[in-house]
């Protein structure tokens, strides 16, 4: 008879005994995997044998034993493995599929075919035994078969199973792209899904301009089946949008909002859209449609409101706007203003005519008093209030009021404290005291801004605190770095000569500056506000080439490279300088920017 203490000692033997095989497995498993590596099949078919009789249920087991075997060429071994497997688990599909994979191997390849079609023609099939024949060969890269057996599943189930979403997949990844569009389209259309949830489908599959030309003929040819189809027209319109066509997208909205009486929405919808990719013809016809549709129109002035935007916008690409477009631009404004009043729905407006003001007719003692009547009217947000303000303090720069806008500056900072307008608020703040020539709190005010939430305050805030690092002269002589600040204030103010004049006499008083780099790039903005833009195109050349490692190299880049795209009207010299940022300075705040402008002007038709 057996003691107790015996008893837990046989107890604990197996348990130990079990755990090592347990351990055991995995190192077994990982040294068939190096034998296989290593091409030593034998090696790897005793093991995986081994391992696949102890894990009979393993299908993974199971197929790196048959591969091994099969790479080892054991053909009859394969053969019998496949044999015993399917006769003990018939309702298994990989088994059936793997019966005329070995005949394949074996060089039988009518007989295995065969045996795929038998295979995938099982009359008795339920949809899971459909989804394990298709992955079953799947498994084995017979494609052609993972579509015959999908395509009977579809003929079928009809929608009640996956099998036409998976076809359609199926049919993209095999290179039928026309065939799988196609499948799309009528899931779509017949699938029962919600049509923003099926439209992702070709949000993702759909890439190239040659998928969208594809996707285009199939969609116009069931227009003619269906030309009031919502769907159908509404996918139209998108691959317009998608392929940048906006004569055509805006023909195909025009002819879907008509058709649903939508009253000009579509329109406004795609007019914004048109103003942010800088299309401004199309924008400007779809606000002046819905315009036309009359005063007591939905969209009426949501409409006038975007003509304006889009007349703003194109100031930026004008060579030089003559005093008769500002004019007309600020007299319009006006107008929208008094029919609209002042409140948050007319803030872009009033945002919008200040620029005017401060940037191109610069009369910011009107900047003033529009945004001071703004932020004065008790229906404003608190929030709108605060983005009145710093637009406020910016026109009293430009008007040479400093203290009005470090207070309030202030205020917003105050009032937002962990927001990014109060963010943006201590940035402004700082740089007045880098005008001011106050660099050590400019400073404690920067090194806190370098991990603002948002990228261009931070970026803005690190450039700067490194133009004050970088140039201040030995012995704490600020007397250069003062002289710049002061020039960058009176470009600030626009009072563009005095700018240069303080610029010029830091290279006489200071020959080979740190600050030159910065002198250049400065005076290259001067020449551009002056309208003087081959000039500013010399200036920036020179920036790039002679300062191409330095910080400020990017930023010359880019600016030259706008400076080719609107100004001096040289697309391919654009094109050049914005693939410098996209293949030199992958880490550039300009590189998101200049990588879609370099797509643009290279020719890409679809947007990233």
């Amino acid at each position: 008879m057996k003691t107790a203490g015996a008893v837990k000692t046989l107890f604990y033997l197996a348990t130990f005994m079990w755990v090592a095989a347990l351990a055991a497995q995995p190192a077994n498993e990982a040294l068939a995997r190096q034998y296989m590596e290593n091409r030593e099949y034998a090696k790897a078919a005793d093991l995986y044998e081994d391992l696949s009789n102890k894990n009979p249920g393993d299908i993974n087991l199971y197929d790196a034993y048959l591969t091994s075997l099969l790479m080892g060429k054991q053909n009859d071994k394969a053969e019998k493995l496949v044999s015993k497997r399917k006769k003990k688990y018939p309702q298994v599909m990989q088994y059936r599929v793997d019966e005329a994979f070995v005949m394949e191997k074996q060089g039988q390849v009518p007989e295995a075919e065969k045996q795929y079609k038998k295979v995938a023609d099982m009359a008795d099939l339920s949809v899971q035994q459909y989804y394990e024949a298709a992955d079953a060969f799947r498994r084995r890269s017979k494609y052609n078969w993972v579509i015959y057996v999908y395509e009977r599943g579809e003929e079928q189930f009809g929608f009640a199973a996956d099998f036409s979403t998976r076809l359609a997949q199926l049919y993209m990844e095999t290179g039928n792209k026309a065939k799988g569009l196609e499948k799309y389209v009528q899931l779509v259309l017949t699938s029962g899904y919600a049509y923003e949830q099926s439209k992702q489908l070709f949000e993702m599959n759909v890439t190239d301009s040659a998928d969208f030309a594809t996707l285009r003929t199939i969609l116009l040819r069931q227009l003619q089946k269906a030309p009031d189809n919502f769907e159908l027209n509404d996918l139209l319109k998108w691959t317009f949008i998608k392929t940048k066509d906006w004569d055509a997208a805006f023909l195909q909205t025009k002819a879907l909002d008509k058709r649903l009486k939508e009253k000009g929405l579509r329109l406004i919808e795609l007019g914004d859209l048109c103003v942010s990719n800088e299309a401004w013809a199309v924008a400007t016809r779809c606000f002046e449609y819905v315009k036309s549709l009359g005063t007591s129109g939905d969209y009426y002035y949501a409409a006038v409101s975007g003509l304006l935007e889009t007349r703003f916008q194109q100031l930026k690409t004008e060579l030089k706007p003559t005093t008769e477009t500002l004019k007309a631009l600020e007299t319009e404004m006006l107008q929208f203003l008094t029919e609209n009043g002042y409140n948050d729905g007319t803030w872009r407006m009033v945002s919008r005519l200040s620029d005017v003001y401060t940037q191109y007719t610069h009369t910011p003692d009107k900047a003033i008093a529009l945004l001071e009547k703004f932020y004065r009217n008790p229906g404003v947000s608190f929030k709108n209030q605060a983005e009145a303000k710093l637009a406020l303090g910016e026109a009293y720069v430009a008007g040479s009021d400093v203290w009005s806008s470090e207070l309030l500056f202030a205020q917003v900072e105050k009032d937002f404290p962990e927001d990014p307008l109060g963010q943006e608020a201590k940035y402004r703040r700082a740089r007045l005291s880098y005008y001011r020539g106050d660099y050590d709190w400019a400073m404690l005010q920067l090194d806190v801004l370098k991990g603002a939430t948002t990228q261009l305050i931070s970026n803005n805030a690190i450039r700067l605190a490194l133009t004050i690092t970088e140039n201040l002269g030995i012995d704490s002589n600020y007397d250069a770095l003062e002289r710049f600040s002061r020039a960058e204030l009176l470009l600030a103010q626009n009072k563009l000569e005095e700018a240069e004049r303080e610029m010029d006499s830091i290279p006489k008083l200071y020959p080979g500056h740190s600050l030159s780099d910065d002198i250049l790039l400065q005076k290259a903005i001067i020449r551009e506000k002056q309208y003087r833009f081959e000039d500013a195109a010399e200036l920036y050349n020179t920036l790039v080439v002679a300062f191409g490692h330095d910080i400020l190299a990017d930023n010359g880049w880019y600016r030259l490279g706008l400076l080719y795209e609107y100004r001096l009207k040289d697309p391919e010299k654009a094109r050049q300088a914005f693939e410098k940022i996209v293949l030199d300075f992958p880490g550039s705040f300009y590189m998101p920017d200049a990588r879609v402008r370099f797509r643009k002007l290279r020719g890409d038709k679809i947007g990233s």
